[in-house]
């Protein structure tokens, strides 16, 4: 039976603007620890976020730019989890009403056109930052850095179109080239401007329904989501001549995250 690879991704873009999205806090890397904080990204009781209107603008174009539909109105959400980086212990995202829906992006691989769907576009805020102690630190426990917190982010979700690790790699090169054009973000993975999650799955090839879905979060190149397709593809195909069913567990996800 021969087995195919689907995969869709999700990709969050920081956007480039001179201030955080619901707050006047320069939106700069590289700044002194917690130097670039107030209570309203850091979440203190009573303060009110107030929208960055640049931050919209260059979502909108954007939206255009994939040909996507602009809703005329769209909603931010409390997206609730606890996390240390997290300083409001939710996130104000986009849920059933993002800014955007629809688009698609073309990409090329060999001599081969193919036309890549967009589900949408949305915003939301950036969390902070945790750093680990390195090995020959002699100190225990992590630090935050809050000056990424409420760092103005569009995703942009792609439907489940990707049949490979090449497609994938030529799809976030194609929309980085399109970011850059656009002036909609610098696109700096070394700083954390664009990161990546893969959601990928195989089935049968021919076969309508899609298989169990895995995610692998937070991919910081091009290259890693090309290697991660590709160890998945190996893990599969495994799994499929042992005879055993494909479904997440332990032993799997400690598979995927070493990359192989």
């Amino acid at each position: 039976m021969k087995l195919e690879t689907v995969i869709g991704l999700e990709v969050h873009a920081q956007l480039l603007t001179r201030t955080k999205a619901f707050c006047g806090c320069p939106n700069r890397y590289g700044a002194p620890p917690n130097s670039l904080v107030c209570p309203v990204c850091t979440g203190a009781p009573g303060a009110l976020p107030v929208l960055n209107g640049k931050a919209v603008e260059l979502a909108l174009r954007m939206a255009v730019a994939v040909g996507a539909t602009v809703r005329h109105q769209s909603i931010f959400a409390r997206k609730n989890y606890f996390y240390p980086d997290n300083p409001k212990n939710y996130q104000i995202s986009q849920f059933d009403k993002p800014l955007c829906e629809g688009g698609a992006l073309e990409i090329e691989v060999g001599d081969q056109a193919r036309r890549i769907r967009l589900t949408r576009i949305h915003m939301e805020e950036d969390a902070g930052k945790l750093i680990h102690p390195d090995p020959s630190e002699d100190r225990e426990g992590s630090w935050v850095d809050f000056n990424r917190a409420g760092v103005p982010l569009i995703e942009i979700v792609s439907e489940p179109d990707l049949r490979s690790g090449e497609e994938a790699y030529a799809y976030l090169a194609a929309l980085k080239q399109l970011l850059l054009y656009m002036k909609a973000s610098d696109c700096n993975m070394e700083e954390g401007s664009l990161r990546c999650d893969v959601n990928v799955s195989v089935r049968e090839f021919g076969a309508q329904q899609y298989g169990e879905k895995f995610e692998i979060k937070n991919l910081n190149s091009f290259r890693n989501v090309e290697r991660a397709v590709a160890c998945f593809e190996r893990l599969a195909a495994q799994r499929h001549l042992e005879g055993e069913e494909f479904q997440r567990d332990p032993e799997s996800r400690d598979l995927i995250h070493h990359l192989g």
